[in-house]
């Protein structure tokens, strides 16, 4: 039985969580570097990473896309989001990033939805009383990734979303496919 995993990546608060193909958690934790910085809270994101995925047989893992929007941050987050990929990569599952409204969207329909109201989809979706923001979206990140390796949603709005997801991937592999066999020639 293979596993799946959601991550929401950030300097701060990293919430990671493991699915199996029932949707039972497995792991749901958080990873706080606390007052670490630069080097040191990498080297710690990087090895909590691990020691949590490691377990696992993990067939696809999906994590939050970056958040543009974030002031003074663009750089902290691209390395954070660079370590993540990376334990990712060394868990051997396949990697999908789902942007912060394709989440939303999955997990309530409306990609504008706010923080409560993902907390709230995910109680009526699937039963989980998960209060933390930053698990709770691990937990829908999860849910997506469910869903790209053992399809079973009938809800248009999530079919809508995994099929954006895994699109771009598709699209990404056929066009870099292409340029390797133009440079071949």
């Amino acid at each position: 039985m293979g596993y799946v995993a959601g991550i929401d990546q950030s300097a701060r608060h990293t919430g990671v969580c493991v699915l199996d193909a029932d949707g039972t958690i497995q792991c749901l934790r958080l990873i706080e570097p606390k007052k670490l910085k630069d080097h040191l809270r990498l080297a710690f994101v990087r090895k909590e990473l691990n020691g949590l995925l490691e377990p696992y047989e993990l067939e696809v893992a999906v994590m939050e896309g970056y958040s543009y929007g974030s002031v003074n941050k663009k750089f902290l987050l691209g390395e954070i989001g660079s370590v993540t990929k990376l334990a990712i990569y060394d868990a051997g599952a396949a990697l999908y990033i789902a942007a912060p409204t394709q989440l939303k969207k999955f997990v309530t329909g409306r990609g504008s939805a706010d923080k409560d109201g993902v907390i709230k989809s995910i109680r009526g979706l699937w039963g989980e009383e998960i209060t933390d923001d930053n698990l709770a979206d691990s937990y829908g990140l999860a849910q997506i990734a469910r869903e790209i390796a053992w399809p079973s949603s009938t809800r248009r709005y999530q079919l809508d979303v995994v099929k954006n997801i895994t699109k771009n991937i598709l699209k990404k592999r056929k066009s870099r496919s292409i340029k390797l066999v133009r440079n071949a020639i």
